[in-house]
């Protein structure tokens, strides 16, 4: 019997953009941080429920360490579920899902 694969890594989820204006209170640059099956609070900026119904199967595959290109997807940008305008008063907001070691990187890189 094959074992079940381990969860290996945290994830992050960043807002690279916006369209329209988030109901949320969503904002560019925002973070949605991920440790095992928790949305860890402390880590994170606003929270969207209807957003993490979209980006939760791609992050739990980023967890597995699964290419997305393997999955078909080919790609970290994702985006929630709110189609914006003219369809409705909101926005809609758009997620790179990552390993959390690559977003500290990011951040590294930023700071210098």
């Amino acid at each position: 019997m094959k074992s079940v694969a381990r969860i290996t890594r945290d994830v992050v989820a960043v807002v690279r953009e916006i369209k329209g204006s988030c109901a949320a209170g969503i904002k560019v640059g925002d973070v949605l941080y991920f440790s095992g099956a928790n949305l860890v609070k402390e880590k994170s900026d606003e929270i969207c429920a209807y957003a993490l119904t979209n980006i939760m199967p791609v992050v739990f595959s980023c967890r597995l360490g699964v290419d997305f290109d393997k999955l078909g997807i080919g790609g970290r940008l994702w985006q929630c579920v709110d189609p914006g305008p003219p369809y409705t008063p909101g926005g809609t907001v758009f997620f790179e899902i990552m390993p959390a070691e690559e977003f500290e990187k990011e951040k590294l890189k930023e700071n210098c």
